[in-house]
């Protein structure tokens, strides 16, 4: 009897340590209880320790942060340029400092330099009323540069009446005539391209185009035999088709006085303008070595 007591209060007394430590255990985890610190190695060897899983996300976001944005090498200053000059012409290109200016310029398509451009076209005039002049001529350029050459110019030209002359003859018995008449034109002028780019023609090809003016002198030859000294300013928009060919469109202005007849017959000496508008082909050569 005396050792199944002994052994009762021992098993009473064992089972009271187990709920005791269970207890303490489970108060541990309870909210609002101190958790003991938690250790953690960061990406740069330190250690973190914290008290919960959040705080130490938080601190893991903030240690790689300043990771990312530290340097692994040190970077070299940046050295400062100077204000690049503007560019005036090709051979300021070469003053623009590395990568803090970009200019881009396309060559021309087609290339002009020390080559040779004729041309034929027909034209017709503009600026009369009663009568139509309509005409064939020519020009032969040759290029000192891309956008400079001397020209050769030479028109032949005819007139007709208009309609509404033909009815103020034959219905209102009125005559009408040219004071005075060009029938024909040689001159000489200093040509200048200073424009040229591109074109689309119906969105399915891209056209090179090239605008340029003339100006120059020349002499015309009119229907009475008179041969006067002539102002001659031109402009034209060539098309090229390739390097050696295109078609283009011109239009001229030649000034001049000449002595003409007016109705007392008496002998007046007048000032003239002539414009002319014209379609034509041009050809360049020799055969372009470049582009």
């Amino acid at each position: 009897m005396g050792n199944a007591r002994l052994f009762y209060h021992l098993e009473i007394a064992l089972i009271t340590v187990l709920l005791i430590s269970s207890f303490r255990v489970g108060a541990q985890g309870l909210p609002g209880q101190d958790t003991p610190p938690m250790e953690r190695e960061t990406s740069r060897g330190s250690v973190v320790r914290g008290s919960g899983s959040d705080e130490l996300e938080d601190l893991y976001d903030k240690d790689d942060q300043k990771t990312s944005e530290t340097p692994k090498t040190e970077s070299k200053p940046v050295k400062e340029h100077k204000s690049s000059p503007d560019v005036q012409s090709l051979s300021d290109l070469a003053k623009l400092a590395p990568f803090s200016d970009v200019a881009v310029i396309q060559r021309r398509f087609l290339p002009k330099t020390h080559r040779f451009e004729f041309s034929l076209g027909a034209f017709t005039n503009l600026n009369n009323p009663f009568f139509t002049s309509y005409g064939a001529g020519g020009s032969i350029a040759y290029y000192l540069r891309e956008q400079w050459a001397l020209e050769g110019i030479g028109n032949f030209s005819a007139s007709g009446s208009r309609e509404v002359t033909d009815n103020l003859r034959s219905k209102r018995q009125i005559a009408t005539t040219n004071l005075v008449t060009a029938t024909s034109f040689f001159g000489a002028a200093l040509k200048w391209n200073p424009i040229y780019g591109k074109i689309t023609w119906l969105n399915k090809s891209i056209v090179p185009f090239d605008l340029n003016f003339s100006l120059g002198g020349g002499m015309t030859q009119t229907t009475d035999n008179q041969s006067v000294g002539t102002l001659h300013f031109g402009t034209s928009q060539v098309f090229a088709l390739s390097k050696a060919m295109a078609v283009r469109w011109d239009f001229a202005w030649n000034y001049y006085n000449a002595n003409a007849t007016d109705d007392t017959a008496k002998k007046v000496k007048i000032s003239q303008s002539d414009l002319y508008l014209g379609l034509g082909i041009s050809f360049y050569f020799p055969e372009a070595s470049y582009r």
